[in-house]
């Protein structure tokens, strides 16, 4: 999800998923969807 940057505040963007601070609707990006195919393909482990 995008976040607080406390030098840039929310002017920084690079999360997963883009929220729209005005109304907190969150929409995913491509990136969500490559990490998404990423897990499917290799699967995940926890260390």
């Amino acid at each position: 999800m995008d976040n607080f940057e406390w030098a840039e505040g929310y002017n920084k963007r690079f999360s997963l998923v883009h929220v729209d601070y005005r109304t907190l609707k969150r929409a995913s990006k491509k990136s969500a969807y490559w990490y998404k195919q990423l897990i499917a393909n290799n699967g995940f482990t926890f260390f």
